[in-house]
């Protein structure tokens, strides 16, 4: 969010600038302008798609998480001969993941990149 502020501060500065200000500051504000306004663009084009594609990650994060799950509880009751290690490491890494996916989500500078509703239907899995 604060990332996508200043952009759009440093567009509105340089068109200040260059519409105001005398020739040789004219040039700095239309690079401030333009500079902004590509930065700007790639940012909206991130959080558009980001917020477009949400269901999908969404599906995807919960068949990962139940197909871990489900491959944890195999290994807890000694069923089947799973490689341990292999299995929580994996789980690791989904732990890994979620914080992360929820830490920038909370986050200022960058909340508007990660949908909220991602974050919220992520769930730690539990090593005993």
């Amino acid at each position: 969010m604060i990332i996508t502020f200043i952009c759009a501060i440093l567009v509105v500065l340089g068109i200040i600038i260059e519409r105001k200000c005398s020739y040789d500051l004219n040039v700095i504000g239309a690079f401030l302008a333009v500079i902004g306004s590509a930065v700007l663009f790639i940012l909206l084009s991130v959080i558009i798609i980001s917020h477009a594609t949400a269901n999908k990650t969404i599906q995807q994060n919960k068949i990962n998480y139940d197909g871990l799950c489900k491959r944890y509880e195999i290994v807890k009751s000694e069923y089947e001969d799973v490689s341990k290690s292999d299995v929580i490491a994996n789980i690791t890494a989904w732990n890994i993941n979620v914080y992360n996916i929820k830490y920038w989500t909370e986050n200022p500078w960058t909340n508007w990149f990660n949908p909220k509703n991602i974050a919220d239907n992520l769930e730690y899995i539990p090593l005993e």
